[in-house]
């Protein structure tokens, strides 16, 4: 993994370098290429070639399918009817791709690139992936206790633990080598007092959360930094929203 996200940060590695590598591995090029064939990304022409999905894509988001198609392999063994882990990561998927839209059309600046900010929104909680597979049944134990208490799993890791998925988040983000601004932004998106990436993290979520309950937010009632989130948007609020649902009815499964 670490050899692979150091190629996907050099700007002088090329599509056929990265192929290579991802040709070495058939159960993550099948991957890739299932994850550029989907409703995510839109493309008007199948691709058969890790190199063939790059020139339709752009390099850019071909670093991100691949970087999700790697971290997706690495935990997929930790499925169970206890945690779902393609919902968890269903979430991820929507989640980095609000936080590029955001990013794309926010009038404040940002640390970061928007393809930057989409690895934010995929890796956000990837700690609780770790947590699961350090700790088992007892995170399993933990998560169905935050279920059945109506308590965030944040809260209740916090409490039980003493820390939380996001605070793992940002040490596997920082190992990755992920930009310093990402790994604080994965680190404190469940935070009350965060701004710029971090607010625009914390937004995104709760945005994918919202869509993913059908249920719209009242914009009034929301918090001040993800208010000023939704502020910097050319779209105003509700027609965000109107522009967010038809995405994610446009995507439907990752399947």
């Amino acid at each position: 993994m670490q050899r692979l996200t150091a190629m996907l940060k050099d700007p002088e590695v090329g599509v056929s370098e990265i192929g290579a590598l991802i040709a070495e591995d058939p159960a993550l090029a099948g991957k890739v290429l299932k994850l550029a064939n989907s409703a995510f990304y839109g493309l008007q022409e199948r691709c058969l070639k890790v190199q063939q999905a790059a020139s339709v894509l752009g390099l850019k988001v071909l670093r991100n399918v691949i970087l999700q198609a790697s971290v997706m392999q690495q935990f997929e063994h930790l499925s169970s009817e206890e945690f779902d882990v393609n919902a968890h990561w269903r979430h991820s998927l929507l989640t980095a791709h609000v936080c590029a839209r955001l990013a794309g059309q926010s009038s404040q600046p940002m640390d970061l690139m928007p393809e930057e900010l989409y690895a934010c929104g995929l890796l956000h909680d990837v700690g609780q992936l770790i947590l699961l597979e350090a700790l088992g049944k007892n995170y399993i134990a933990l998560v169905i206790h935050a279920e059945a208490q109506h308590l965030s799993r944040h809260a209740v890791e916090i409490a039980q633990l003493g820390f939380s998925h996001a605070d793992v988040g940002a040490l596997v983000a920082e190992q990755w080598g992920l930009p310093p601004s990402a790994s604080i932004a994965i680190g404190q998106h469940h935070d009350a007092a965060v701004e710029g990436v971090a607010a625009l993290v914390k937004t995104a979520d709760l945005l994918v959360h919202a869509l993913e309950l059908h249920v719209k937010p009242d914009w009034r009632t929301l918090p001040e930094n993800v208010r000023e989130v939704i502020a910097s948007q050319s779209l105003p609020p509700d027609a965000l929203w109107d522009s967010l649902e038809r995405f994610v009815a446009r995507v439907g499964s990752m399947a």
